[in-house]
């Protein structure tokens, strides 16, 4: 799937409303990449918190994942809505003409399912709405443009605390606000086997608290392969005080397991938020102050 010079992607809004201004510098920074930008056609509509409608952005992605000419889907910003539409989507376009899926936050709703249930890989990076907050020469912004351009990257980064171990397998996740919100499909028995990637922003410690627990309920912490936590961001404490920090949280629910558990990767809404593929084949290993997780071949 990787673009080359001259490539059409599209930019679409599945979830929150975005700014017309935020969004037309971004397209000038993609298309001095040298790609052609074609504009969703609901991509500055409103309606509440959405960008438009569930069937105006419904018909978007549609649009974008069946059309032959578009090389990458580029997710203009994340927020919430994706669930809302993701059982209407059709994928047979899709499956048949795989293309780059850009995006994270709510956009893991989407990673979820085409990893998963397509077995196809997508692209976890940064999106257009943050463009304007980062230098032009942001580490962000040039892990994106390398990924679309099919270089791939090894990341090696010093994990704080962890469990050492070595694991392969195909690493998938997301937001895990928004993977707990898909333990009630399908999506919870494909998760087995996989390496999960976790991130979070802007939750309280008793709510990351319940939902690690309920990843430890429902049994997906036990079936994993091994764990990666990107940013958790923002975190914020209630007027009494929690008991634990947030690492000690996971680690006291997957620590009990045996597979590497990693932390601070350098993936989620953090400023150098880099891109990496997710529903790919990863060999995650944790060895004293060092993780790293390198692409099978």
């Amino acid at each position: 799937m990787p673009l080359v010079d001259g490539d059409s992607v599209s930019l679409v809004a599945p979830a929150g409303l975005v700014n017309r201004d935020d969004i037309e510098n971004a397209i000038t920074t993609i298309e001095s990449w040298g790609l052609k930008v074609k504009r969703g056609k609901n991509l500055y509509e409103k309606y509440g918190i959405f960008a438009g409608t569930d069937s105006q952005r419904l018909a978007d992605i549609q649009n974008a994942l069946d059309d032959a000419d578009t090389g990458a889907i580029i997710c203009a910003r994340g927020g919430y809505g994706v669930s809302r539409i993701i059982r209407d989507i059709d994928f047979s376009m899709f499956r048949k003409n795989p293309k780059w899926i850009v995006g994270y936050s709510d956009i893991s709703v989407l990673h979820l399912f085409v990893n998963c249930k397509l077995h196809i890989a997508s692209l976890h990076a940064e999106m257009p709405l943050n463009f304007h907050k980062l230098a032009g020469s942001s580490v962000s912004l040039s892990s994106l443009k390398e990924s679309l351009f099919g270089e791939e990257k090894e990341y090696e980064w010093h994990p704080g605390r962890s469990k050492e171990g070595q694991a392969d397998g195909i690493i998938t996740g997301g937001n895990l606000s928004l993977l707990i919100n898909m333990l009630g499909t399908e999506i919870k028995d494909y998760l087995k086997g996989k390496i999960l990637f976790i991130e979070e922003r802007g939750e309280y410690t008793y709510s990351l608290d319940r939902m690690i627990t309920g990843l430890d309920i429902a049994g997906v912490l036990k079936n994993i392969k091994g764990l990666v936590i990107g940013g958790l961001t923002d975190i914020k404490e209630s007027e009494i005080k929690y008991s634990q920090t947030t690492v000690d949280i996971i680690m006291d629910a997957a620590g009990k397991y045996d597979y590497p558990v990693a932390f601070d990767f350098p993936a989620g809404h953090i400023e150098d938020n880099m891109a990496f593929v997710l529903g790919a084949g990863v060999r995650l290993t944790v060895k004293g102050n060092k993780s790293s997780l390198k692409y099978l071949k």
